[in-house]
């Protein structure tokens, strides 16, 4: 870059609705890449919607966390959120505004641009059905709120070919559409030796025997409940074969109250490692996904995956990784399940996590959100000067 040179230095306020300690997979991806964003000369700060008993202002993993208390009806809440979020932005005056999802937080970043001419920058969290496009769409007002968002953002940041696509649909130039895909801490999550596989089940209390895993939140958009339902029909052709169920979520006491032969709830957990070092299949149901973090850590351990064909399971699995099934289709999950499950001796742990270490490492991700910033800041300072998107 010439003209105008970049700050070695640069501020970037990150609109969310919800942060750590809520550990969805949104929440712990924007974490990991803020613990690293420092060292590449990116200075952040969160702004979020406070959900429980957290306080106000607080350093997380030593990054600025602000929480907005937000309430009364969703309209009222969205005015609220972006109004106390504009003095926050005011205060800390970044160089870039990062807004992640298409809703209040973009709806924020673009009021904040009108007022102080600051680029932005969003990231579109899914596609499909429940996706943000589609939610916008559902409405005449949230059309016209759409079709402003996506003339006035700067650059989005697109993790699946999925979102990218929709984006293409309603007129976004490619110049405008950043892949940059969520990334996986490798040296946490990696395949592991048999041996410590059977040792690590022992410490979990789990069976021997093949063993799938589910992680994630437990709401009907994943349809964990759909998957639970249908276990029998696994366990009729495999019967030593466990699904464990690791997270929480609305549908926690039914699944528990369902005592489904066969299936482990683990509940919450802090830390997946030792799960998916466990397990021999990941499974992942859902109706609607962006990226999902739990499908990347799963491939960086090792593991086959089943999922529907939704965000960007498709690009990642048409790679020999596992078996892609219709969201309606139950009989076609439970034999892609069996399918993987009869077939792991043929499997190579070591192609997924090759897969996941060339394009979807974290490192990867924070670099590439830092050369986005520090482009659009360039865009700012150089009104006049073509640059072209990588």
């Amino acid at each position: 870059m010439s003209a105008k040179s970049v700050p070695d230095r640069i501020r970037v306020a990150m609109l969310t609705q919800r942060y750590i300690p809520f550990t969805g997979g949104a929440e712990k991806q924007l974490s990991a890449v803020l613990q690293r964003l420092p060292d590449l000369g990116i200075d952040a700060t969160v702004i979020t919607r406070r959900h429980d008993d957290s306080p106000p202002y607080s350093l997380v993993n030593g990054i600025p966390v602000h929480r907005i208390d937000v309430h009364g009806p969703r309209v009222i809440a969205s005015l609220s959120y972006t109004a106390q979020a504009l003095r926050l932005l005011r205060r800390f005056g970044p160089d870039v505004v990062h807004a992640h999802e298409l809703l209040s937080p973009t709806t924020t970043a673009i009021a904040y641009k009108v007022m102080c001419g600051t680029a932005v920058a969003a990231k579109v969290l899914r596609g499909g059905s429940l996706g943000d496009i589609a939610v916008l769409e559902g409405s005449r007002i949230g059309r016209l709120r759409l079709s402003r968002l996506l003339q006035r953002v700067d650059a989005f940041s697109v993790i699946s070919g999925e979102i990218d696509a929709e984006l293409a649909d309603h007129g976004v130039p490619s110049e405008r559409r950043r892949f940059i895909p969520n990334g996986v801490d490798l040296a946490r999550f990696h395949p592991v030796e048999p041996d410590r596989k059977i040792h690590i089940r022992a410490g979990l209390g789990l069976p021997d025997g093949p063993i799938a895993m589910f992680a994630g939140r437990l709401e009907r958009e994943k349809r964990i409940d759909r998957l639970v339902a249908l276990w029998p029909h696994v366990r009729s052709v495999i019967p030593a074969a466990t699904l464990v169920v690791a997270g929480t979520g609305s549908l926690a006491h039914a699944l528990a109250a369902a005592r489904t032969e066969g299936i482990i709830l683990a509940g919450a957990q802090a830390d997946l490692c030792d799960w998916y070092a466990a397990a021999d299949v990941f499974v992942l149901p859902s109706e609607a996904e962006g990226l999902s973090n739990a499908m990347l850590e799963a491939l960086a351990t090792g593991l086959p995956c089943v999922a529907t064909k939704v965000g960007a399971a498709p690009e990642l699995l048409s790679q020999g990784l596992g078996c892609l099934v219709d969201v309606d289709d139950d009989s076609g999950l439970v034999s892609a399940l069996i399918a993987t499950l009869q077939g792991l001796p043929s499997y190579s742990a070591q192609h997924a996590r090759d897969v996941v270490v060339s394009n979807y490492s974290i490192e990867v991700t924070a670099s590439r959100l830092a050369q986005l910033y520090r482009e659009l800041v360039y865009v700012k300072k150089n009104r006049n000067t073509a640059i072209k998107f990588r």
